[in-house]
């Protein structure tokens, strides 16, 4: 049995052709679309503190190996317990430490674990955002890159390039070749023609 002919065989074939071209363009479209408002979506729901989860960048490998510089850490606020890793604010800068203990007086103990002693500060421990739940390495710098006017920029330039390059690659369709048996065909209609 003959498997399907391909689009440029037979004219009779070229409509289901057409239609099939009709939907992956029509995929494409909801694609392009959907995803960008899915992400979009997804970052407003986490930045409008909807969800009780915050995410915090690394710049520092204290907490190595355990979490890496330049990873993201997922909070969860106000969730927390001794010997987890916590984000909490000193000095108006935020750090992501283990939480090693807390004293009758309410300040805490905190160590990054690639450091060999405890830190100098003691906080008290309303200052703690929560526990550290989630890593992702390498992701906290992008999320800084992204920050910036000119990596953002950057980001909606590309997104704009490939948007173009892949309109350019599926309005750009081969136009069918013609048959050489019509061509024949009508060949032999000339001939015939011209010999009456």
């Amino acid at each position: 049995m003959r498997g399907p002919a391909p689009c440029d065989a037979v004219s009779h074939v070229r409509a289901p052709c057409a239609a099939k071209g009709e939907r992956v363009k029509r995929f494409k479209k909801v694609v392009l679309v959907s995803v960008p408002l899915l992400v979009v979506g997804a970052v407003a729901v986490f930045v409008s503190g909807v969800l009780p989860y915050k995410v915090y960048v690394l710049h520092t490998g204290s907490m190595t190996p355990t979490v890496p510089s330049k990873s993201a850490v997922i909070v969860h606020e106000h969730q927390y317990h001794l010997g987890q890793v916590v984000t909490f604010t000193e000095d108006g800068q935020t750090v992501t430490h283990r939480l090693i203990s807390i004293n009758a007086a309410g300040l805490i103990t905190t160590k990054g674990d690639a450091n060999a002693t405890a830190d100098p500060w003691h906080p008290p421990k309303s200052q703690i955002i929560g526990g550290v739940v989630a890593t992702v390495p390498e992701l906290g710098y992008w999320l800084v890159y992204l920050k910036s006017p000119l990596g953002a920029s950057s980001v909606l330039l590309a997104m704009l390039a490939i948007w173009q390059i892949w309109a350019l690659g599926s309005s750009t369709q081969p136009e069918a070749a013609p048959m050489p048996g019509r061509r024949r065909a009508r060949h032999r209609r000339r001939r015939m023609r011209i010999s009456f």
